[in-house]
C-alpha cells in the first residue's frame, strides 16, 4: 500500500517536537511494516541536523498558487520527503517568533505545502491508496483533494488530530485563497464564529479521524469544548477513532542486559539515589514529570504535597529551573530533604536518558488531569516498570487496569475516577503506599504486568492504522 503523508513537522531535527516525533516513528513503523511512505514536510534548513547531506531531486509548480517548489531528501534520511520554498520555509520559525503572533499567512504556507505535496505525487507518479495529513498544518490535504488536484478525489482521507487545542482561524476573504469550496462555510462545515477553522477543514473533509488514544477521543466527544467544537465532533462521532500512539522501546527500555525486571529495578534506583545524592531508605519513590504537557498535574501536587510528605514516600519532581513553580518546589524540597528532592529538567542535555533513568528508578509516576492526548508519560512509565498514578480518563488509562484485590493478577496502574481532584489522587498515592509496602508480592505481579505485559511500541500504532484503512478496502 502506498500512502501520501503530509505534516508541517517532521524530519532529522536538532530538537524534535512531540509532533515531529510522533510522525517520524510512524514513518518508521510504516515502513518496517512493508508500506511504501512519501512524508511530505517542509525543509526547515536551520533546524536540520547534517543539513548538507540533502539535496534538490525535483522541482516543480504547484496549482493552487502556481508556486515553484522543491523537494529535497538525503540518503541519510531516506523515509522523509522535504518540500521547500524560500517565500514560505526559508524563516527562521515554523509557526512564528515564540511567544509572539503567529505568522499571519499560516494558512497560505501550509495551503502550499498540502498543494506542492500532491503535485509531487502526481508528478512522480506515486499511486497513493491513501492522504495522512497531520494536525491543522496538514488538513487542507484532504480539501484540495476534492477541488485542485480532482485526481485525488477518491482516496480516502485520515486526518490525525494530536491535540484539539491546536488550531488556526483565518477571514472569511481568505477561503477560495486555500482552495475551499465556500458552499461549506457554515456551522456543519468549517465555519468557526464567523472564520474558517483549519482545524475544522480537516475533520470535515476526512474519510476517518484519528485520535491519539482511545481516552482522548471519548474526552473531545464528552467534553464542552469552547466555541461549539462539540457539536460538531458529535455530529461527526462516527468519523471519529481513538488509537493509542506508541513508544519507542529501544529508547525507553532501560533494561538492556534483560535482567529479572525486579532486579533491573533494584540496580535502576540504586543508580538514581546515586545521580541525586539521596538516600531513599527504603520508601516508594513516587516521580512527578512537570513539563509543557502536565496539565494540571502541579496543582493537583501542591494541594497535597504536605500530606504526601508524611506518608512513607520519597518524592521527585521533575521540573526545568525556568519553570515559574521551579522555586516553589525547591524550597520545600530544601525544607524536607529526607523525602523529596527537585531534578532540573534543563539540566542535562540528553534529557531522554534522564528521564529514563529516573523512571526505572522511582516505583510510580503521580500523573493528574494530563494535557498530552497520547499520555506518553505514562507508557514510558510502563517502559520502566513503573507504576502510574493518573485518572480512568487520561488518554492511555482506558486500557489499564487498576489495581484491586479482585484485579491484583492482571493490574498495571492505580486509578482514580477524577485525577484533577486532590483527595482522590491522595487516597490513590496511600493505597498505591500501602501495596508497596505490605502487598509485595501483588506490587512485584503489578511491576512485571507494567513492564512485559503492557508492550505498547509504535508498531502496534501501525498496525491499527492498516486495520482501519484495510476495513475500507484500501
Amino acid at each position: 500500500m502506498n500512502i501520501l503523508v503530509v505534516s508541517p513537522e517532521a524530519g532529522n531535527w536538532y530538537k524534535t517536537s512531540p509532533l515531529a516525533t510522533a510522525v517520524n516513528r510512524m514513518t518508521d513503523a510504516f515502513a518496517s511494516a512493508g508500506t511504501k511512505v512519501i512524508t511530505c514536510s517542509p525543509f526547515f534548513k536551520n533546524m536540520m541536523v547534517d543539513v548538507e547531506s540533502y539535496h534538490c531531486i525535483y522541482t516543480g509548480t504547484e496549482r493552487l498558487q502556481n508556486k515553484p517548489y522543491e523537494i529535497w531528501v538525503s540518503d541519510k534520511d531516506p523515509l522523509h520527503t522535504y518540500i521547500y520554498n524560500e517565500e514560505y520555509f526559508g524563516r527562521p520559525y515554523i509557526y512564528g517568533p515564540p511567544q509572539s503572533a503567529p505568522y499571519t499567512d499560516n494558512h497560505i504556507r501550509f495551503a502550499f505545502l498540502a498543494s506542492a505535496a500532491l503535485a509531487y505525487a502526481e508528478d512522480s507518479h506515486f499511486e497513493c491508496r491513501a492522504i495522512l495529513g497531520h494536525e491543522w498544518g496538514g488538513a487542507l490535504a484532504g480539501a484540495l483533494a476534492h477541488t485542485t488536484y480532482q485526481n485525488f478525489s477518491k482516496i480516502p482521507f485520515f486526518f490525525t488530530v494530536h491535540n484539539i487545542t491546536y488550531d488556526f482561524h483565518i477571514p472569511s476573504s481568505e477561503i477560495e485563497k486555500i482552495g475551499l469550496p465556500r458552499k461549506d462555510f457554515n456551522m456543519d462545515g468549517y465555519e468557526f464564529w464567523g472564520k474558517v477553522s483549519l482545524l475544522k477543514v480537516g475533520i470535515l473533509y476526512a474519510t476517518k479521524v484519528l485520535f491519539p488514544s482511545p481516552g482522548y477521543r471519548d474526552a473531545m466527544l464528552n467534553t464542552n469544548l469552547p466555541g461549539g467544537i462539540s457539536g460538531f465532533l458529535n455530529r461527526n462521532s462516527e468519523k471519529l477513532i481513538g488509537v493509542q500512539f506508541g513508544v519507542s522501546y529501544q529508547i525507553w527500555d532501560f533494561n538492556k542486559e534483560n535482567l529479572p525486571i525486579k532486579e533491573a529495578k533494584s540496580r535502576a534506583r540504586a543508580h538514581l539515589q546515586q545521580q541525586l545524592g539521596v538516600d531513599f531508605d527504603g520508601r516508594m519513590v513516587l516521580y512527578v514529570h512537570l513539563d509543557e504537557e502536565a496539565g494540571n498535574t502541579s496543582e493537583t501536587l501542591a494541594t497535597i504535597l504536605s500530606d504526601i510528605t508524611r506518608l512513607d514516600v520519597f518524592i521527585i519532581v521533575g521540573i526545568s529551573s525556568n519553570n515559574s513553580e521551579w522555586n516553589y518546589y525547591k524550597d520545600f524540597a530544601q525544607q524536607y530533604p529526607e523525602v523529596m528532592c527537585v531534578q532540573d529538567l534543563e539540566s542535562d542535555d540528553d534529557n531522554t536518558l534522564q528521564l529514563r533513568d529516573t523512571l526505572a528508578g522511582s516505583d510510580a509516576l503521580f500523573a493528574a488531569n494530563l494535557r498530552e492526548p497520547s499520555s506518553s508519560i505514562i507508557l514510558k512509565a510502563m517502559a520502566a516498570g513503573t507504576l502510574p498514578l493518573t485518572g480512568r480518563t487520561v488518554g492511555v488509562s482506558t486500557m489499564l487496569t487498576s489495581y484491586a484485590l479482585e484485579t491484583a493478577g492482571e493490574a498495571n496502574a492505580f486509578l482514580v475516577d477524577d485525577a484533577n481532584a486532590p483527595h482522590q489522587m491522595l487516597r490513590g498515592v496511600k493505597d498505591a503506599v500501602n501495596v508497596y509496602k505490605t502487598e509485595i508480592q501483588d506490587w512485584d505481579k503489578c511491576v512485571v504486568n507494567a513492564y512485559s505485559g503492557f508492550h505498547y511500541e509504535w508498531c502496534r500504532t501501525i498496525s491499527k492504522y492498516l486495520l482501519i484503512f484495510g476495513e475500507l478496502g484500501l
